[in-house]
Parts: C-alpha cells; sequence; structure tokens
C-alpha cells in the first residue's frame, strides 16, 4: 500500500506544470521560425521577380520609333538619326544586311549613324536592326530606303545588274574580250553621252570606235578626257573611289599597253583593298591586289578618277 501510494502524484505537481510550459514555449518558437522562414522565402521570391522585371524592361526600352532621313543614295554615306528608348547601348546598327560605318551615341533615345553601301547596289526598301551590348536585336519601326540619286548610283546598279547577266539586246558581246564594253556601258549609265570618237554600234551594224573596245586606244582616249577624267597611279590609290576606272598592263614589259580593264566596285578605307566589278572574267568584287600579284604576276595598273 505505500508503494502504490507513493506512486501517485498530485495532478497539479510542479514537474508537471513546468513540462506543460517547456513544450508551449516550444510549439510557439517552431511556429514563429516557420512564419518567419516562409515569409523570408516570400521576399526572396519576390525580390527576384522584381529585379528580373527591371532587367525585362531594360531590354524590351530599347527601340528605335523614327529614322530621319529614312531614304538615301545608293553608295550611302548619309548621316541617318535613330530615335527611340535604351539607344546608347547599341554596338551595331545593320542596314538590310550591311553594317553602319560609323554609330554615334548622341543621348540614350538618339543615335546617329552613317549609312552604308546597299547590298550590291540595289534599290529598294530594307529593313534597319540595331544590336545591343545585351546581344538583343531591335527592328526599326520603319524601312530603309535605298534610292538612284546620283549619276554614281545608276552607273552601279547597272554594273550590278548586267556583271553577268550581259546586257547584249541593247549592246552585244565582244567575243573573249568584253571588259572596256562593259566599263563603257556604265559609264553609259552615268550619264556619259557617246561621240564620234567614243561609241558603240556592233550589236546593229558592227561599228565601234578603237576607244570603245580596244584597251591601248581606250586608255588614250580617257587621258584626253581631262575635264571628267583623272588619271592616277598605283601609288595614288588612296585617292580611288567607288565608279573609277581600272586600267590592266599584264606584262609591262613587252610594251604593248592596256590588256584588261575593270570599274571599281567597292573600297576598304580600314585596309585600303580595292574590289573591281567587269567582264571577260566576270565578277563583282575582284581584288585588285590579286589580279596583279598571285593571278598576273609582274603585272600593273593605273586607274582613272571620274569626276
Amino acid at each position: 500500500m505505500r508503494s502504490s501510494l507513493r506512486s501517485v502524484r498530485p495532478k497539479n505537481s510542479l514537474e508537471e506544470i513546468i513540462t506543460r510550459r517547456t513544450r508551449t514555449t516550444r510549439s510557439v518558437l517552431a511556429s514563429l521560425f516557420v512564419a518567419a522562414f516562409a515569409l523570408t522565402g516570400c521576399t526572396a521570391v519576390d525580390k527576384a521577380h522584381t529585379e528580373g522585371s527591371e532587367q525585362g524592361g531594360k531590354t524590351d526600352a530599347t527601340r528605335i520609333d523614327t529614322m530621319s532621313p529614312a531614304s538615301g543614295s545608293l553608295l550611302g554615306g548619309e548621316t541617318i538619326t535613330l530615335t527611340g528608348e535604351g539607344l546608347d547601348h547599341v554596338s551595331s546598327v545593320i542596314f538590310g544586311g550591311a553594317a553602319a560605318t560609323s554609330i554615334t551615341a548622341v543621348a540614350d533615345n538618339q543615335l546617329q549613324v552613317v549609312a552604308p553601301a546597299a547590298v550590291d547596289y540595289a534599290a529598294g526598301a530594307v529593313s534597319v536592326t540595331v544590336s545591343s551590348d545585351e546581344g538583343e536585336v531591335i527592328a526599326s519601326a520603319a524601312d530603309y530606303d535605298y534610292q538612284v540619286v546620283t549619276g554614281v548610283d545608276a552607273q552601279m546598279q547597272y554594273a550590278f545588274a548586267h556583271w553577268q547577266d550581259y546586257n547584249s539586246e541593247v549592246w552585244g558581246v565582244f567575243p573573249d574580250n568584253d571588259c572596256g564594253n562593259f566599263v563603257n556601258q556604265t559609264l553609259i549609265a552615268r550619264g556619259w553621252q557617246q561621240t564620234d570618237e567614243w561609241y558603240s554600234d556592233w550589236n546593229t551594224t558592227g561599228d565601234f570606235s578603237d576607244s570603245w573596245a580596244r584597251g591601248p586606244a581606250m586608255d588614250a582616249w580617257f587621258a584626253s578626257q581631262t575635264d571628267r577624267a583623272t588619271r592616277l597611279s598605283l601609288d595614288q590609290r588612296a585617292q580611288v573611289k567607288v565608279g573609277d576606272v581600272v586600267m590592266f598592263d599584264w606584262d609591262p614589259e613587252n610594251e604593248n599597253g592596256v590588256d584588261h580593264t575593270m570599274l571599281v566596285s567597292k573600297v576598304d578605307a580600314a585596309t585600303g583593298a580595292i574590289s573591281m566589278v567587269g567582264h571577260t572574267i566576270d565578277a563583282q568584287y575582284r581584288d585588285l591586289d590579286q589580279a596583279i600579284t598571285i593571278e598576273n604576276p609582274g603585272a600593273t595598273a593605273w586607274f582613272y578618277s571620274i569626276a
């Protein structure tokens, strides 16, 4: 009986009270910890979401709203002002596949670029896109319209239309030696007029002047046109421009004069490389230096800069 009585404790003993309070405290602490963790987690997600939205907003804000002027020469060279948003982060501007030759950020909402030449001197509207430093590509709200503005535009448009698709219905073809015929056709497209000393009726009567199709006579005739053609040596190549005429002598030691002629189609201002378009060896961008070194070692060339 004593043992049994000793094992019974009062309902509200001090030990039981302490135990209950400890459990309650632990439960409260656990609830507070869970709530704090949940709150912290929500805050982290919201912060990440907010940061993403800000970054996304920055990307979305990069845009082109206006472009002025919205048209220009096939040869390019016009200064174009682009307005919009986020334009101070632009790394490149492309006009229908050709990169602008200069980019200047005037402000966050304004950019000035120099339009490149139209790809293969083709007239028409092309898309304008900008690439941001982050790699985003943004299209302009309007296209840029390449137009035939100058005589050189008309010359190069003609040259690239007929460098391979010969305009034989109008001018005929000189078998195995159509280079002079082609170059002179481009000058007609540029605005030059035939004369008694410089003409071709090859396609109709078979008649033509030597200055139209025979290298040495053509060279002499260009040399006589001092008001609109200036002879330049290879050492003066820095003055050469698109639309100028190139004369070649493949074997100078034979002293037989001009063997070939072509038209300058591109001048790389950074490297000084000169490319040419022409017939006989049909080409759009034949490299001048390769032609007189690798293809024809020992050859030489000179130019006629056309006014």
